[in-house]
This record gives C-alpha cells, sequence and structure tokens, in this order.
C-alpha cells in the first residue's frame, strides 16, 4: 500500500523522531496487518491468561529460592524478593508472539521492565488509522488505559529517569510524563546519572536536591544491581516504576520455569537451560538480553541466523523453534501490550529474517469491523 506523501513530517509531529535508522526506515507504513476481530480476542485472552501464570511462577520462584535458575545472585535475590511480597505497584509491560501455523498464539517472551514501541502503538499507529483507514477499528486503548492508571495510582510526583544518548529512550520517556502530567501528576524530567544521595535523611535525591520518592526509569534492573547505589535501593523508601520484582518476568530464565509449570498451555513453548530434547530447531537467548542482541536460531546443528549484541558473554536459555507464516516474505510479531495485567493494544513489528530486533520495522494494524 501506499504510504502518506509527508509521513515523515506527520509522524515527527507527532512526538515520533527516531522513525529512521542508519538508512533504515523503524516506522514502515507502506505495509499494514488487517488482524479480525477473532485473531485479537484470541492474542489478548492469551495475554491476559499469561499474567496469570507469570505470576505464579514469580510466586513459585520467590517462594522456592530458585534465584539460579533465572540467573540472579542471593545477595540480588532479597531485594526482588520484599519487592514481590510487599506486591510494589507495576504499571506496563509487553507479551511477544509469533502465530503458529495453525493461528495459535505463541509467547516468545515478556517484556516486563524496559518495553520500547510505546509511542509507535499508543500515538503514531493511531493517527495512522484515522488518516488511511478510519473505517476500521483498532485495538489500541494504550494511551487511555496509561492515564487512567496514573491517576489512580496514589502519586503526587514522580522522577522520569532515562539514558542520555539514546533518542528513543528519552522519548518514551518524555512521552510518558506527559500522561503523566495528563492525569495530573507532577513529572520531573532527569538524566539517571544524575540521581543523587542525601546521606543525611537517606533519600535518593534529584540535581536539585529534592527528594526522589517515585522514580519512572527506562533502566533494566540487572543494570541498576551493578550500579554502586543498589545496596541502598531497599531503605531509601523511594518507589520505582518498574519495581525490582518486575525483573523475574523480563528476565528469559522465567521461560524455563514457565515450561516446567505450565507446559500443557497452548501458548507457552518448551524452554529450557540446554537444548536437549528440543529437536533439531531451537532459539538461543541470553537470560538479560534486549532487542534481539546475540539471539541466534539453530538447525540441525548449526547456527542458521544470529544477530550481535553486547550480551554474547551471558549464560543463555534455549526455546523451541516457532514455525510461523510469513506474509509477503516477512514474519510479523504481534505484542501485545499490558496495563496493569490488561490487554489494551497491539502492536506489531516484522522482518524478513526471522529474529525481531529493535531496528524491525514497526507496521500498523487495522482491525475489521465485526459482521
Amino acid at each position: 500500500m501506499a504510504a502518506r506523501a509527508d509521513w515523515p513530517a506527520r509522524v515527527e509531529q507527532q512526538g515520533l523522531l527516531w522513525h529512521s535508522e542508519d538508512g533504515d526506515e523503524t516506522w514502515n507504513e507502506r505495509a499494514a496487518y488487517l488482524l479480525s476481530p477473532a485473531e485479537v480476542e484470541k492474542l489478548c485472552r492469551t495475554a491476559r491468561e499469561l499474567a496469570g501464570l507469570y505470576h505464579q511462577a514469580t510466586e513459585h520462584i520467590v517462594e522456592n529460592n530458585l534465584w539460579s535458575a533465572v540467573g540472579l545472585q542471593n545477595h540480588e535475590a532479597e531485594l526482588l524478593a520484599s519487592s514481590w511480597r510487599r506486591g510494589e505497584w507495576s504499571l506496563q509491560g509487553r507479551f511477544d508472539f509469533l502465530f503458529d501455523a495453525q493461528g495459535s498464539p505463541k509467547l516468545l517472551e515478556y517484556n516486563a521492565e524496559t518495553a520500547l514501541s510505546l509511542m509507535e502503538t499508543a500515538v503514531i499507529q493511531k493517527h495512522w488509522r484515522d488518516d488511511v483507514m478510519p473505517q476500521h477499528d483498532q485495538c489500541n486503548q494504550l494511551e487511555e488505559a496509561l492515564v487512567l492508571a496514573w491517576q489512580q495510582s496514589g502519586f503526587a510526583h514522580v522522577h522520569c529517569a532515562w539514558r542520555p544518548r539514546h533518542p528513543e529512550v528519552e522519548g518514551t520517556v518524555r512521552y510518558m510524563a506527559g500522561l503523566m502530567r495528563r492525569a495530573g501528576l507532577r513529572a520531573t524530567m532527569m538524566a539517571m546519572h544524575r540521581m543523587g544521595w542525601n546521606a543525611r535523611d537517606g533519600q535518593f535525591v534529584d540535581h536539585d536536591g529534592t527528594p526522589i520518592t517515585h522514580c519512572f526509569k527506562l533502566y533494566p534492573w540487572e543494570w541498576m544491581l551493578r550500579e554502586p547505589f543498589a545496596d541502598r535501593v531497599e531503605a531509601s523508601g523511594c518507589f520505582f516504576i518498574e519495581p525490582p520484582w518486575r525483573l523475574l518476568l523480563g528476565g528469559k530464565g522465567i521461560l524455563c520455569v514457565l515450561s516446567e509449570l505450565f507446559a500443557d498451555h497452548p501458548a507457552v513453548v518448551p524452554c529450557r537451560p540446554s537444548p536437549e530434547h528440543l529437536g533439531s530447531a531451537f532459539v538461543s537467548k541470553p537470560l538479560f538480553g534486549h532487542e534481539g542482541h546475540n539471539v541466534a536460531i539453530h538447525r540441525h546443528g548449526a547456527i542458521a541466523e544470529s544477530l550481535s549484541g553486547e550480551y554474547g558473554d551471558e549464560p543463555k536459555v534455549y526455546q523451541a523453534f516457532v514455525e510461523s507464516p510469513r506474509q509477503d516474505g516477512f514474519l510479523p510479531q504481534f505484542g501485545v501490550w499490558m496495563v496493569r495485567d490488561q490487554p489494551v493494544a497491539i502492536g506489531v513489528r516484522e522482518t524478513r529474517g526471522s529474529i525481531i530486533s529493535g531496528k524491525s520495522p514497526f507496521v500498523p494494524h487495522a482491525v475489521q469491523a465485526s459482521a
């Protein structure tokens, strides 16, 4: 299909400044996915079920001290366990699925902590639908759900932290800060490295010395736990969004626990700490990798496809390969966005290969009108 002639100017005006990278477009409106209401219902129902299974698996890990099974050390476990037992407030995440040949969603992983493509999903594809396919629906209540969640959070002031020199992360955090303000909260932007420590009061503070009581961050907990201030988190009284326990859900080790506990669930793909018994085709993933880095597809004893990255030395899990239908040669991955454990939106990325990465184009979707 044809793209809007002025699409770069339109999406930039709407806040998407990272629509192209190294000459490649990461927003692609020359294609679109038209989903049936039944497909949308199937994806959302599966995501809702998996949210419950993930909570059961987390409880199983915490209560049975299975920290090594998910790649964590005992000294890291205390913070995560106490965060889980306190039931610390969590906002959002994104389940990533492939449809198998029978049309059933198969879980690849859960981006439970630092999920990106938020703006593409919540804003850009919604405007595209209004311009290009206004007669169709779209599974997309993400922005509305986030504003409502912030309104109901009871928080007054949230510091919003990001990593400098990463335009997508900064843009996503700025967008979220805008949603907080719409919800009536005070939001203060802050580079992550500007977070300080007030030793007298035992509090994290910003560059002005203001105490940080709540902090929304797109900085993963596996990195946070390596920071010099990690041992101060528990006593600081600062509440982080996402909280420490979400590291358990976002790491790949929990896929092995899910596979063990819920092997009979149709969306759970077999996953093991070693590749034995997975057949001739399987996928290796770093325990705490992001955006497809260092993921490899193995076929008949050889690597058929892989991506480079900074997680090559990490321990891995091994997941059975999911054969998924292609559309005009492209493999679509369907992300279901969750807010407060409820499915609220779908976002699609596609690739000509078999591994979705942070550079894989985001493609808008529409939903067929019900008969």
